[in-house]
């Protein structure tokens, strides 16, 4: 059997599909249309970029070949002028080559102008113009320089020949590159002009030469030599001309050579050639020169007409044909894109009609049901929900599984927010009936803690009364996840430095958290349950995730738009790519339904910070660490204090004034006190030894202390604790002597609340605690 040979398949790149049934409709349409408005649009650039070519090469001509000429003339004369007065200096000829001089100048100033006008054609058309044109520029600045001299006959024949024969040169350098910028039958004439130009120079050179020869008497080798490269040059040039010359132009040049003036010309070339003197006259040569001069311009002329007449016809046939092409491609154009809408007009008023009744459900009627359905709000979907209208064919049964696809959607969706609305209420009952344990269990701590004396019964209910309170803020957590509000409220503000404490003091390690003072600003009541279980959250992060024996920072200060509140801690920190991650969590983690079980807190904190106007962002720390910044706004801050001190107990205590002013001692925070009954008396204040807050909340010493920020002491009953005599375990001679007032004044002593009695054994306890904690002093 003969060997079957496998082929691999060859795979072609994959190009994008149309996807919809318009775009598919219009594809195919376009794809001719498309195709032959290119084809139109190339030819049309195509024939308007000759017609332009040809117009800027009109104008170029127009601007620059003129001066061009003028310059070849003016500079002939020039030379012949000088080589003149050289030979032979005379007053009338330093007149004349000033004149002429003029002239040239004049001729270059003109070539320049028509340079700078028509800077955007050489640009385009010829480049290296510019370049031709900086070199002509240097050499007629050496002829500039070489006439003062030349006047002054401090320069020689020969030199001041080839310097006005070298700037002739670049001359013509600059007319080559203006002829080959034109095309067709016009370039070929344009050369032929140029041709006839290089003739008359070489006749010039020769007249130059032997009119000096002349005048002088006598031709010097370097004259000799001039004079026979201009006569070859003369007769190579004619005779690559002869073969472009029109016919007729050529009977005439073939009729000036057989005439006499040709043959006298001729004869005394060859003289000047072959002897040293000559036989012949300055005018018999001017004469025979002049004649050969004439027959090469009207020769030159006739081609100049005859190259005109080519360029108005070519630009007319370019014209024509770009008309022809930008109409005719337009009607085909129009001709097919009236076929092609007519083709498919049908299928698009069904598609389009089918889109924007697609559109509008999506967009509008179908949102707006779905958030009715988010809110509680039941629906008949069958009677409610809009239906899109279908139409015929395969465009109908399109519709109709639109709408399939629409009651399936908001049938699932009542299913969920229905699952969501009781797992949320499940959730909710059981916080609320855990909160309400909790409260009473808060209770019957503080009849115990006002019952109890013995020091380590007391430490234990007050780390009991502590963890009841963690597991307050974790039921309000779980009530605020489940999209409801904490139990708890104030009706007046509550200053912002207590409510920092109470938030703190409901963290596990309140010890470590350091509190700054802050202004005498308050927060609204409406906002106080919320702002505590923000910082609350914020807080116990930044002692979670820091080192156990490290200090968080709380601190603020008011800012344009509100007061700042920054908590810091100097633990490990996060990288760039979480913290980023974390913040967007806390901007768009309010607008989630299901959250992440190990990022509560963010949850948490988006809630509420939502709910409250607040901002919340995380930064990298000095430290290493990360800094919470909450942005309080004004809407929920009042400037004033709080009206009720009794609705806030303060957690400040006195402290004695011999206290040492080197052992800084951290703001306590306690837990957030529930409202005093209106029929309770506050206790009366008695008058206490000033003392300033240390310099871990930004006081000074107490020497400095002003009278309005002296803490008072609660008066206690003998049922809570013994009260403490100020100094009465010093010494005598230890005793510091107060210059203030010795005495205090007594006032009648009211019954505390069990807030106010847990907030201060609250405080008394975490004092112990610290005090352990703390070295002692030798001295």
């Amino acid at each position: 059997m003969p060997e079957t040979r496998r082929y691999s398949k060859i795979r072609f790149p994959s190009l994008p599909q149309p996807k919809s049934v318009r775009a598919k409709t219009v594809a195919l349409l376009a794809v001719p249309v498309v195709s032959l408005m290119a084809l139109w649009s190339l030819a049309t650039v195509s024939a308007v970029q000759n017609a332009w070519t040809l117009h800027q090469v009109e104008e170029l001509n127009e601007k620059l070949a003129g001066p061009v000429r003028n310059l070849f003339d003016s500079l002939q004369g020039e030379r012949a002028a000088a080589v003149q007065y050289l030979a032979a200096p005379r007053a009338a000829g330093e007149q004349a080559l000033s004149a002429q001089r003029a002239r040239t100048a004049e001729a270059a100033t003109a070539l320049l102008d028509g340079v700078t006008v028509a800077k955007a054609d050489i640009a385009s058309l010829a480049p290296e113009v510019n370049q031709r044109i900086n070199v002509l520029v240097q050499g007629l600045d050496q002829v500039r320089d070489e006439h003062p001299r030349l006047v002054a006959k401090q320069t020689d024949w020969y030199s001041a020949y080839n310097a006005y024969t070298a700037a002739i040169d670049d001359a013509f350098a600059v007319g080559e590159v203006l002829t080959g910028v034109q095309d067709g039958q016009a370039a070929a004439t344009a050369r032929v002009v140029l041709q006839h130009s290089r003739v008359a120079e070489m006749i010039a050179r020769q007249d130059a030469v032997a009119t000096s020869a002349l005048v002088s008497g006598r031709m010097t080798p370097e004259q000799h030599r001039a004079f026979a490269g201009a006569l070859g040059g003369q007769q190579v040039l004619t005779a690559s001309l002869l073969p472009d010359l029109p016919d007729a132009n050529r009977a005439a040049y073939q009729q000036l050579v057989d005439g006499d003036a040709y043959r006298s010309l001729s004869a005394m070339q060859s003289e000047m050639l072959d002897t040293a003197t000559s036989t012949f006259s300055l005018d018999q040569w001017r004469g025979a020169v002049r004649v050969l001069e004439q027959a090469v311009d009207a020769s030159q002329a006739n081609a100049r007409a005859v190259g005109a007449a080519q360029a108005e016809s070519a630009g007319q046939s370019v014209t024509t044909q770009a008309a022809l092409t930008v109409i005719l491609g337009l009607l085909a154009v129009l001709l097919a894109l009236v076929v092609s809408v007519r083709i498919g007009r049908g299928m698009v008023i069904e598609l389009v009609g089918l889109r924007d009744s697609a559109l509008e459900l999506a967009n509008r009627r179908l949102p707006q049901a779905m958030r009715r359905i988010r809110t509680g709000e039941k629906i008949d979907i069958e009677a409610d929900v809009p239906v899109v209208a279908p139409g015929e064919g395969e465009i109908g049964q399109v519709g109709d599984a639109l709408n399939a696809v629409q009651r399936a959607a908001l049938q699932a969706a009542a299913e969920r927010a229905e699952l969501l609305t009781g797992v949320s209420g499940v959730f909710v009952n059981l916080a609320r009936r855990s909160q309400s344990l909790v409260h009473r269990q808060l209770g019957i701590l503080d009849a115990m803690e006002r019952r109890t004396e013995d020091p380590a019964a007391l430490e234990d209910l007050f780390r009991v009364d502590h963890l009841a309170t963690r597991m307050r803020r974790h039921a309000e957590g779980l009530i605020i996840m489940s999209g409801a509000t904490p139990g708890r409220a104030w009706r007046q503000p509550v200053p912002l430095m207590n409510l920092v404490r109470s938030a703190v003091s409901e963290v596990e390690a309140y010890a470590r958290v350091e509190i700054r003072r802050m202004p005498q600003l308050s927060v609204l009541g409406s906002s106080v349950s919320d702002i505590t279980h923000l910082f609350a959250e914020l807080v116990e992060n930044a002692t979670t995730f820091s080192p156990p024996d490290s200090t968080v920072l709380v601190h603020g200060e008011p800012v344009g738009t509100g007061f700042v509140v920054e908590i810091e801690d100097r633990g490990l920190g996060m990288s760039p790519e979480r913290l980023d991650e974390a913040n967007r969590l806390i901007a768009e983690a309010h607008q989630l339904e299901l959250f992440e079980g190990d990022r509560l807190g963010l949850f948490l904190v988006s809630r509420l910070a939502n709910r409250q106007g607040c901002t919340v962002s995380l930064r990298r720390s000095p430290y290493g660490g990360t800094t919470a910044v909450v942005l309080l706004p004004m809407s929920i801050l009042a400037s004033e204090p709080a009206s009720e001190p009794p609705e806030w107990p303060s957690e400040s205590f006195a402290a004695p004034d011999d206290q040492p002013a080197a052992l800084p001692k951290k703001a306590v925070a306690t837990r957030l006190p529930v409202r005093v009954p209106a029929k309770v008396e506050p206790p009366a204040p008695t008058r206490q030894p000033v003392w300033r807050e240390p310099a871990a909340i930004g006081a000074a010493s107490a020497e400095e202390a002003p009278a309005e920020e002296a803490a008072v002491e609660v008066e206690q009953d003998t049922e809570v604790l013994p009260r403490r005599t100020r100094q009465a375990s010093l010494a005598p001679g230890l005793q510091a002597t107060d210059f203030r007032d010795s005495k205090t004044e007594s006032a009648p002593t009211a019954s505390l609340s069990p807030e106010q009695a847990r907030s201060m054994m609250s405080a008394l306890q975490q004092g112990f605690a610290r005090g352990r904690g703390a070295p002692t002093d030798d001295a």
